[in-house]
C-alpha cells in the first residue's frame, strides 16, 4: 500500500511537470503565431570543409532570421539576428573557443560596474602579502 501512494505521489509530480511544459510550449506558439512556424529558408550556402576543417555556412529565412558561422574544429565565430515578437531587431555576435561560449548583444543584460571599493581591495590584494605588509616589487 505505502509503494502504491508513493507511486501515485510520483504520477502526480511528473504530470504537473509535464502539463508546466506544455503550457509553456502553448504561450510560445501563440507568440510566435502561424507565419513564424510556417517560415521557408530562402537563402543556403555552405562551403566545403577544407584540409583543416575550416567550415563556413549561412541561411536566411522567410520570416527574417540571418544566420552566419564560420570555424575550425577549435573556433567558431558567428552572427544570427531575427526580430523579437515585440518587434525589435535581435543581432547576436559569438565565439566558440577553448575558452568558452561568449556572446556579444545590445540586447544582453550588461552587468553593473564594478564598485571602486571593491577596485581598491582588489589593488591592495595584489600589492600586499597575507599579513598586511607590501610587496617588493619586482621587474620581469
Amino acid at each position: 500500500m505505502r509503494n502504491f501512494l508513493i507511486g501515485i505521489v510520483l504520477l502526480a509530480l511528473i504530470w504537473v511537470e509535464v502539463d508546466a511544459r506544455l503550457v509553456r510550449v502553448r504561450r510560445i506558439r501563440r507568440l510566435v503565431g502561424a507565419s513564424e512556424r510556417d517560415a521557408q529558408i530562402t537563402d543556403f550556402r555552405v562551403s566545403p570543409t577544407d584540409d583543416e576543417g575550416v567550415f563556413k555556412y549561412a541561411f536566411k529565412t522567410s520570416n527574417g532570421i540571418d544566420v552566419q558561422a564560420a570555424g575550425s574544429p577549435l573556433e567558431t565565430i558567428g552572427i544570427y539576428s531575427y526580430t523579437s515578437p515585440e518587434g525589435v531587431p535581435i543581432e547576436t555576435r559569438y565565439i566558440a573557443d577553448e575558452l568558452g561560449f561568449h556572446v556579444v548583444g545590445r540586447h544582453l543584460p550588461q552587468p553593473p560596474p564594478t564598485p571602486d571599493y571593491i577596485l581598491r581591495s582588489l589593488e591592495y590584494i595584489r600589492t600586499h602579502t597575507e599579513d598586511g605588509k607590501l610587496k617588493k616589487p619586482h621587474f620581469l
